[in-house]
């Protein structure tokens, strides 16, 4: 069940059991006692005691029944489905929604009726969303959009259009729900007269925005929800809106420090948004609401991210007598486990946390969990009582404690945590020493995340599921455990399966950059045919080592171990990155050649004797930010030897030669200066490019037919509606653009602003109304990487595969613009003889930039340029 969804059920509950409490709606034949019982397991609903409230709806149930009360009926067994569905019981409320409905079909057509079906097919929708079918789901919620709209509920008309645009994300669609649901429904809300249920409905818009991926456009709409509410003057919509920016701003400092290598603008703005949002949740702490104890529990949380110990000891000593005095409800657990999931956070930054006692929390914790008879909480509480043993040395009772919280998590259909949980199990199962059941827990738990795609990030701080620091170490830990450290073979079936894993943490790393369930593959690697003189190469970081599995058509897969630390490897990695962009300094050449050592060297005989011509490489982690091709030897460049090409993983990759295609191209260009102001940041000012319009004379002289569009005639509206309209094979973007781990900083720039990345593969994508064939080739000659920014490939692999191109050429930092024309005119020119593949042409290209005088064979002219995808 996804974040959004458990933070909607608690208001559709309260909102249908009001219904019939308010306005007189209704139900002419219910009696008082009925509607006695139904105030009353609205009140045990919301104080989390479900058990107690499910035994009162039962009542309701059978007086309905003998009433005959039809309508009374649906209700109660509507909120019976909810209350299944909270606590893991899917086939009891899939029968009792099925039930409610099957009551209103023979229940008679009044205007009461309407109001109630359309409340029992939102929790019909809710229920299939969370069980996994997104597209009943948003046809059941544009069904009930129709009836709020024909009964003039704006408010439920408005939940029904966000909860639509929840369906569509499910489906990996944020784009399109963004587009076609969010973004005109915000207009809407900001029509007068201003009502709390605008100001709820914007608060709403903000944070599905923020789940497509889009924070800033989020902290932007719910700045106008907050300020409507001031407006209004309602303390309650404030309160909740306050919160929502805050966990906006939560989510934008924890995503930006996670990238690493800050520059002085970007820290000065985290330490801005850290402030904003400690005040608000001060704010929120400091005025009577139900957001209070959240708004201090997030406030903590937040103090922890940033390493403010000192300050997260004493909230935390504030808060405790608190927490303990909470009530058993679900309330009360929640915020009890939030409170304890900081306190073992902060025992890592201060030693002096007292283990002890969060055990003590943890463990009546779970005994309340077990008295709500909920599978989530149980499971939750479960995990965490393992990891607070797992801290304090209890390595057996932690396994024991963590093995039961996986078994829960999967009887609660819970794969977040059923994620989580056999993490750590594999992680508890390693630290003694048991290699072969953490390999099968680590494993398992790389399998249960790829039903989470579209859950990998939230906005809700409370209950963040899968982010990258928890990403990354599940699948290394694995591949560190499938291979041996010394130079034994693994067999073939290990090798396969460590193949598979990098490429599936290659896959959920792109899935989570894009916010979407956007790419699979149930291809085997195996049966994936490499062509003949090709080597693929996985260079795979582990953490005292290089793994490098090398795979050649017709051949043995091998592995080849390189002894060195992450760390050394991160640093090298980063010198070579200054030297590169350093046009008057040979310092890349020591960096370069020790990275040519450890990962070219020990696999250079192979690669001969097979007579290898091209590598593809299947780069991760940090070499990602680095061109294969500016490798040295001491004498030769790599490029000199090897044609090459990168792709985020082989399963991705189509290899179809271009050479059977017909080539036209259609190119723009932007050879003007311009200033623009990015979401979040200051003005950037992005110099003339003078030699963009020969470049893209070049292009039409070689690739023919070739339509240019130039300067004022490249804008955005024109660019989509001409890429949608062409069938030309070639897309040539000759203009600035970065490639950012954060998606708001990946863009391209046109006359009249920039193009994001969303924007950019509605514009490119086959789906258009009349382009029926993939893009081959996209060329972006003039773009750059993110300067310390480790994750900005990201950027770059994410444009290559949203867009659907099959090829990708694009420059990793700004280059010599005569160096970049006279390099694609003769990539064009290979090209265009249709006698090579583009690994050859590009490898052509960059080598006569290499051997030109006037270039110094200095690897920042011509070294930026990758190509990414197909290499044929």
């Amino acid at each position: 069940m996804t974040k959004l969804l458990r933070r909607g059920l608690l208001w559709l509950t309260a909102f249908l059991l009001s219904i019939i409490l308010s306005n007189h709606l209704a139900i002419g034949q219910t009696s008082e006692a009925t509607a006695h019982l139904l105030r009353q397991s609205r009140q045990r609903y919301e104080a989390g005691q479900l058990n107690e409230a499910r035994a009162l709806l039962q009542q309701v149930q059978q007086q309905a029944q003998g009433q005959e009360n039809g309508l009374a009926l649906a209700i109660a067994l509507s909120n019976l489905a909810l209350i299944d569905s909270e606590q893991g019981n899917w086939t009891g409320a899939n029968r009792e929604i099925a039930a409610s409905l099957q009551t209103l079909q023979t229940t008679p057509n009044t205007s009461e009726k309407s109001t109630v079906l359309t409340q029992v097919l939102n929790v019909q929708g809710r229920l299939q969303l969370a069980q996994g079918d997104a597209q009943a789901a948003l046809q059941t919620w544009k069904r009930t959009a129709l009836m709020q709209r024909q009964l003039g509920n704006i408010n439920g008309e408005i939940q029904s259009q966000v909860r639509q645009s929840q369906a569509l994300q499910a489906m990996g669609l944020h784009s399109r729900a963004y587009q076609e649901i969010l973004l005109p429904l915000q207009d809407r809300l900001q029509q007068p007269p201003e009502s709390s249920v605008k100001a709820a409905g914007l608060r709403s818009v903000g944070e599905a925005i923020g789940i497509v991926g889009n924070l800033i456009t989020a902290q932007e709409v719910t700045q106008k929800s907050l300020a409507m509410a001031q407006r209004l003057k309602n303390p309650l919509d404030i309160a909740a809106s306050q919160l929502t920016l805050a966990n906006l701003l939560y989510a934008k400092i924890r995503e930006t420090r996670s990238i690493g290598g800050l520059r002085t603008q970007e820290q000065q703005q985290i330490q801005s948004d850290t402030n904003t949002a400690l005040n608000l949740y001060e704010q929120i702490a400091s005025t009577p609401s139900p957001n209070q104890l959240r708004a201090q529990l997030n406030r903590l949380a937040l103090l922890i991210e940033i390493n403010s110990s000192e300050t997260a000891t004493e909230l935390a000593a504030t808060l405790q007598p608190e927490i303990l005095a909470l009530p058993p409800t679900r309330p009360g657990i929640e915020a009890r486990l939030n409170f304890a999931n900081s306190s073992l956070r902060l025992q890592k930054l201060k030693s002096t946390v007292d283990l002890a006692r969060t055990i003590t929390l943890l463990t009546t914790t779970v005994e309340q969990a077990r008295n709500l008879n909920d599978a989530r909480l149980i499971a939750n509480a479960l995990g965490n009582l393992g990891r607070s043993q797992e801290l304090s040395q209890q390595f057996g009772i932690a396994q024991t404690t963590t093995e039961q919280a996986v078994l829960m998590a999967k009887a609660a259909n819970a794969p977040e945590q059923t994620y989580r949980w056999l993490a750590q199990l594999g992680r508890l199962q390693e630290q003694q020493g048991k290699r072969a059941a953490a390999t099968q827990s680590y494993t398992q738990a790389v399998t249960t995340l790829r039903t989470l795609r579209s859950d990998l990030l939230g906005i809700n701080a409370e209950t963040q599921l899968v982010d990258q620091e928890t990403l990354e170490p599940v699948h290394r830990q694995l591949i560190s455990l499938l291979l041996p450290k010394d130079n034994s073979q693994p067999d073939r079936d290990t090798l396969r399966r460590t193949r598979e894993v990098i490429e599936s943490l290659q896959l959920e790393e792109i899935n989570n950059y894009l916010r979407a369930a956007c790419f699979q593959s149930q291809i085997e690697i195996d049966k994936i045919l490499v062509p003949q003189k090709t080597a693929i190469v996985y260079p795979i970081i582990l953490p005292d080592r290089i793994a490098i599995i090398v795979s050649a058509a017709g051949q043995e897969t091998r592995l080849y171990n390189q002894p060195v630390s992450q760390p050394t490897v991160a640093t090298t990695v980063r010198a070579l990155q200054d030297g590169l962009r350093n046009r008057i300094s040979l310092e890349f050449r020591q960096p370069s050649k020790q990275l040519y050592e450890w990962l070219i060297t020990p696999i250079e005989a192979e690669l001969q004797r097979q007579k290898v011509e091209t590598i593809v490489f299947v780069l991760d982690g940090v070499i990602r930010n680095i061109p294969m091709a500016a490798l040295f030897d001491g004498k030769q460049f790599l490029i000199e030897k090897y044609s090459l090409a990168t792709t985020p993983g082989l399963k991705l990759t189509s290899p179809q030669p271009l050479q059977a295609k017909a080539l036209s191209g259609v190119a723009f260009g932007l050879t003007e200066s311009r200033t623009v102001t990015l979401p979040g940041s200051a003005p950037k000012s992005f110099s003339e490019l003078p030699f963009v319009q020969p470049e893209l004379e070049d292009l039409q002289r070689e690739i023919r037919p070739s339509t240019v569009q130039l300067n004022a005639q490249f804008t955005r509206d024109q660019f989509q509606q001409t890429l949608q309209k062409s069938q030309a094979p070639i897309v040539h973007l000759a203009t600035h653009g970065q490639f950012s781990s954060d998606r708001d900083q990946t863009f391209l720039l046109a006359s009249d602003g920039v193009i994001g990345i969303d924007q950019l593969a509605i514009a490119l994508s086959s789906s258009g109304a009349t382009r029926t064939t993939p893009i081959e080739l996209l060329v972006l000659s003039a773009c750059e990487t993110a300067s310390g920014d480790d994750r900005a490939p990201l950027g770059l692999a994410g444009i290559a595969l949203k867009s659907g191109a099959r090829s990708t050429v694009a420059s990793l930092w700004k280059v010599s613009d005569a160096a970049t024309s006279q390099l694609m005119q003769r990539f064009y020119k290979e090209l265009a003889t249709r006698q090579v593949s583009k690994a050859d042409a590009l490898q052509r290209a960059q080598r006569s930039i290499l051997d030109d005088p006037q270039f110094r064979r200095h690897p920042y002219y011509w070294a930026p340029f990758i190509l990414v995808g197909n290499w044929l």
